[in-house]
C-alpha cells in the first residue's frame, strides 16, 4: 500500500475521532453547573399550593474537611420554591438558582403531614416519570412541615440527608422499631391488592429550637436532635393517621421483619420493667381462616432471646426461673402485636400484609371482599396470638448481682 494511500485512511480516521466525542457528549453538563440535592421536603401551604424544599450540597465546605463543625461553611443550603403541582415547584427552581438541580443523589424525600393528607400520588408519579430520580429514596413523614427536618444539622455529619438513610438502616439492624421505606416499595404497595402502605415518622426534640448553624455545632450538646418517632399510615395515596412506636413494632412482629430489638420486662405481672433482653432470631406464622361472616387470624410467633439485664431473684440454673422470663418476654411481644393490630383496624389500614395471606389461601373468596377488606373486614376481624421465646443465652451469670450480693452476706 502506497504511503498516499495511508496518509488519507489517516486523516479520514482522524476525522472521524473528532467527531465521536460531539455525537456521544451533547447533553452533558460539567460539574460546576449542577446543583447537587442530597434531601428534598414537600409541603403544601395554607394556599394549598405544593412546596419543595432542596437541601442542596456545598462542595467547597466538605471537600477539605473532616466534619462541617471546622469550618465556618454550612455544609449544604437549603431552599424552597411553589407551584400548582409537584414538578411545577421543582421548574420554579430556576428563577433563582444559577446551577441545574441534579437528584441523581437524593436519598431522602421528607413528606409534611398536611401534604401527606393532601396525597402524594402527584409525588409518586414523578418519580416514575422522570429518569434522575432514583425509586430507591427514603420516605419519611413529619408531623410539622418537611423543611426543618432538612435545614437541621447532625453531629458528626457531614450531609444530614444522607444521614438519614443511615439512622433508618441502623434503627432496623439494631432497633427493631421502624424499617426504612423506599419510593418504589410504597408503589409497589399503593397499588397492589391491599392499597395500604406506611413510612416511619420523623421529628426534631429537644429543649432549644432547631440546630441551623454551625457555630451550634461546636458545643458539646445540641440542644434538639433529629429522632424516628411514630409511624404514617396511608390508604390509597391519602395518608389516614398515626400509630404509636411501640405499636409499628407489634406489625413489624407479624411481619417477621424484626432483625434484632430490646425489650424491657417485669419481675413479676404488673411490676417495673426493669430486666431487659435482646430478640436475636423471629419467625412468624400467619394463618387466616373464615369465622362466621368474618375472619380469624392465627398467628404463632417464635422468636430467641438473650438476656441483657436481670435484677430478679432467683438462680437461672432452674428451668423455671428460666421459663418465668421467656414467659414475660412473650406477654410483652404479644401485647406490641395486639395493640399493633387494633392500631391499624381502627384507621383501616391493612399494613400488615394479612390480606395478602388470605388471598394466597383463599384466591376465588378474596375476589369478592377485596373491594371492602380495609374498610370492613380488616377492623372487625379476630386474632388469636400464640407466642413462645426461647431464652438461648443468659450471660457470664446466673444470677442477678442483688442475689449475689445477698449469697455474700448470707456466707459472712
Amino acid at each position: 500500500m502506497s504511503r498516499g494511500i495511508i496518509r488519507r485512511w489517516a486523516l479520514l480516521l482522524a476525522a472521524a475521532l473528532l467527531f465521536l466525542p460531539l455525537a456521544g457528549c451533547w447533553d452533558r453538563k460539567e460539574l460546576n453547573e449542577l446543583g447537587i440535592i442530597a434531601a428534598t421536603g414537600i409541603d403544601v401551604t395554607e394556599e394549598g399550593k405544593w412546596k419543595i424544599s432542596y437541601q442542596l450540597v456545598i462542595p467547597s465546605a466538605i471537600s477539605s474537611q473532616n466534619g462541617f463543625t471546622s469550618t465556618t461553611e454550612s455544609p449544604v443550603n437549603v431552599f424552597s420554591t411553589e407551584g400548582e403541582s409537584v414538578r411545577g415547584a421543582v421548574s420554579r427552581a430556576t428563577q433563582e438558582m444559577s446551577r441545574s438541580l441534579y437528584f441523581g443523589h437524593n436519598q431522602v424525600v421528607v413528606i409534611g403531614e398536611r401534604a401527606a393528607r393532601k396525597g402524594i400520588g402527584g409525588l409518586l408519579d414523578v418519580y416514575l416519570r422522570n429518569g434522575n430520580s432514583r425509586e430507591t429514596v427514603m420516605v419519611f413523614v413529619t408531623e410539622g412541615e418537611a423543611r426543618p427536618i432538612l435545614e437541621q444539622l447532625l453531629p458528626m455529619e457531614r450531609i444530614s440527608g444522607n444521614a438519614l438513610t443511615r439512622l433508618i438502616a441502623l434503627e432496623k439492624e439494631s432497633g427493631g422499631n421502624f424499617r426504612p421505606q423506599t419510593v418504589y416499595s410504597m408503589l409497589l404497595q399503593l397499588l397492589g391488592p391491599l392499597h395500604a402502605s406506611a413510612a416511619p415518622g420523623i421529628a426534631i426534640n429537644g429543649s432549644g429550637e432547631g440546630v441551623r448553624s454551625v457555630d451550634a455545632n461546636k458545643s458539646t450538646s445540641t440542644p434538639s436532635k433529629v429522632r424516628l418517632q411514630k409511624l404514617a399510615l396511608f390508604r390509597d395515596d391519602h395518608m389516614i393517621g398515626w400509630i404509636r412506636t411501640h405499636e409499628s413494632r407489634g406489625l413489624l412482629w407479624l411481619r417477621s421483619e424484626v432483625s434484632g430489638t430490646t425489650i424491657s420486662f417485669p419481675c413479676r405481672e404488673g411490676g417495673p420493667k426493669v430486666n431487659s433482653a435482646r430478640i436475636t432470631g423471629l419467625k412468624t406464622k400467619m394463618k387466616p381462616a373464615r369465622s362466621g361472616d368474618g375472619w380469624l387470624l392465627q398467628a404463632d410467633v417464635e422468636a430467641d432471646a438473650t438476656l441483657f439485664e436481670y435484677t430478679c431473684g432467683g438462680n437461672l440454673h432452674d428451668p423455671a426461673a428460666v421459663a418465668g422470663i421467656e414467659r414475660m418476654l412473650g406477654q410483652q411481644v404479644r401485647s406490641d402485636i395486639e395493640d399493633g393490630l387494633q392500631a391499624s383496624q381502627r384507621l383501616k389500614a391493612d399494613v400488615a400484609g394479612i390480606g395478602e395471606a388470605v388471598r394466597r389461601k383463599y384466591p376465588h373468596t378474596w375476589k369478592g371482599i377485596a373491594a371492602e377488606w380495609n374498610s370492613r373486614f380488616y377492623p372487625e376481624m379476630k386474632a388469636e396470638i400464640g407466642v413462645h421465646v426461647g431464652l438461648i443465652k443468659t450471660g457470664r451469670s446466673n444470677r442477678s448481682y442483688e442475689q449475689a450480693s445477698e449469697d455474700s452476706r448470707e456466707r459472712k
